[in-house]
């Protein structure tokens, strides 16, 4: 007891002595230095001894909580501390108390969208731990004022201004805090980390390229669209992965060569571009666009030629999808312009005439185009190249074109006389002058038709006895040796029935010719008044 009461008390410092759950405190029970202590204790006034082999203590706020003072944030701890002596085992009297204030958790502070302009709208949620019942949230601006909203508010940039009394263009700062009952009061939380938001007056402009698909030799145009309000001053475009490229004008024209060192990629690369804009006044910078993408192909389009190019619905044509040779293409894709692709594992492909229809969705007679694009592999993906050019295909009717390469061998009658024909494939025979008289003639036919192959025969033998009566009149001499000659060049002229049957079967494999058989109408009356005798008969 003499002993105990001889001891003096220790000294006890906490630092910090204000924390939240998160940070943490040392207690120091500071012994007098001429004891030799075996132990320190430090303990809380609502809670449990906490038994420390040294006397310099560490201790987060959740700790001093949960372990030693069985109180929930936010919440004042009262600590005290003794010591223990190495000889004989006695206890200090114990220290004074010391108070620690454990504070709930700081918020956290979003902005969404970081950057706007006056007329858009900025959400700022405070939030706070989900242990902690708060009755308030606040948020203040650097520059000056504070507002106690719900912990889930929306701004206009003109409020937010207007709150932090700046003008734009500028960076408002913000921070936030909420508040909770403590010992019968409202408790100020930590503050939370400052967060930025940029307002602007300028308007966000857009990007436009043209065309989206180049390769490295093609050309694509940026442009840069900016309100038409605004006095720009210079137009900016950037790639996602390389350089700024500064352009007086807000319209660029760049190769894919110099696109791709732009953007510090190989081709085939998707490069992603933005711009934005300087404005005169000020030199103030616009928001930035939209992305837009670009696709840079390394490869060249291939070149699509058919043969032949016109067919019947039976027929085959050929299409050849002709690739770069530097090429290891994966496959080629035919396709029609109305219709489907098809798949073809060689870039040679035939197809029939009705095949290529149903491909289509046509029907025939009709002008079919088609185009060819190929895949090749790069990485782990297949790339399409450019497509080529579109060629013709005309798709006849099969019975339309057995018609128009028909022979024809219909009759033709001259003014002056009876047009014999007779389809004996002879040479031409280019016939002399035609006065008047009995001409025979060996012509070429280009006609359409062959069913008229038995009426030559017919209309010769009526013509026959309508020159016999024409003959009688000028004398039985006369009549007799016209009759004779005309009878003969009927008979070596002109095929029969049977024989013009037989012939009509070639017509339609080799050229025709015609003989021709002509016979004059009566001799003027004149003529015959004046009792002259005619001899009608000219060979050719």
């Amino acid at each position: 007891m003499y002993q105990a009461q001889a001891l003096l008390p220790p000294t006890l410092t906490v630092n910090p002595p204000v924390i939240t759950e998160t940070d943490s405190v040392t207690l120091h029970c500071q012994t007098p230095p001429s004891v030799s202590v075996s132990q320190c204790y430090f303990y809380t006034l609502s809670g449990g001894i906490v038994r420390g082999f040294p006397c310099l203590k560490t201790l987060t706020g959740t700790e001093l909580l949960l372990k030693m003072s069985q109180q929930s944030s936010p919440a004042e701890v009262q600590v005290k501390c003794y010591y223990t002596v190495k000889h004989g085992g006695s206890n200090s009297p114990h220290s004074d108390p010391s108070s620690i204030t454990v504070h709930t958790p700081p918020p956290t502070l979003t902005v969404n969208p970081p950057v706007i302009t006056e007329s858009d709208s900025v959400t700022l949620h405070c939030q706070t731990p989900p242990s902690v019942s708060v009755s308030q949230c606040y948020f203040y601006t650097l520059s000056g004022g504070t507002r106690g909203f719900s912990c889930l508010k929306t701004l206009t940039g003109t409020e937010l201004l207007q709150m932090s009394q700046q003008r734009s263009p500028v960076d408002v700062q913000v921070k936030c805090f909420y508040i909770v009952m403590f010992k019968g009061s409202n408790s100020l939380s930590p503050h939370s980390d400052l967060s930025s938001i940029t307002v602007h007056t300028l308007r966000p402009p857009t990007l436009t390229v043209n065309p989206p698909v180049i390769t490295e030799t093609d050309s694509v145009t940026l442009h840069c669209q900016t309100p038409p309000s605004v006095s720009m001053l210079h137009c900016y475009f950037y790639t996602l992965t390389g350089l700024i490229v500064r352009g007086f004008s807000c319209l660029k024209t760049l190769t894919g060569t110099e696109l791709l060192l732009m953007s510090q990629q190989r081709s085939p690369a998707e490069v992603q571009v933005k711009c934005f804009y300087t404005v005169t006044f000020g030199g103030s910078t616009s928001p930035h666009s939209d992305l837009s993408s670009i696709t840079v192909h390394t490869l060249r389009p291939p070149t699509l030629t058919v043969n032949p190019p016109v067919i019947t619905e039976t027929d085959s044509v050929t299409l050849h999808c002709q690739t770069p040779p530097s090429v290891s293409m994966l496959h080629c894709y035919f396709y029609t312009l109305t219709g489907l692709i098809v798949r073809g594992f060689s870039c040679l492909k035939t197809l029939t005439g009705t095949e290529l229809l149903k491909m289509s969705q046509q029907r025939s007679p009709v002008e079919v185009q088609v185009k060819c694009l190929y895949t090749v592999k790069h990485g782990g993906s297949t790339s399409p190249s450019p497509h080529s050019d579109p060629s013709s295909i005309n798709i006849y009717n099969t019975v339309e074109k057995e018609s128009s390469t028909t022979q024809s061998i219909a009759p033709s009658k001259d003014s002056t006389g009876l047009t014999v024909i007779s389809p004996y494939p002879f040479p031409p025979v280019t016939p002399a002058k035609q006065t008047s008289g009995w001409t025979v003639v060996m012509s070429k036919n280009t006609g359409s038709s062959s069913s008229s192959s038995p009426t030559p025969v017919k209309a010769a033998s009526a013509e026959i006895w309508k020159f016999v009566a024409v003959v009688a009149g000028c004398g039985v001499a006369v009549g007799v040796i016209l009759l004779v000659s005309v009878l003969l060049c009927n008979n070596k002229r002109t095929a029969g029935p049977d024989e013009v049957k037989r012939q009509d079967t070639k017509v339609e494999y080799s050229d025709t010719y015609h003989m021709y058989c002509t016979i004059p109408e009566e001799p003027a009356a004149s003529d015959l008044m004046m009792g002259q005798m005619y001899s009608t008969v000219q060979s050719h």
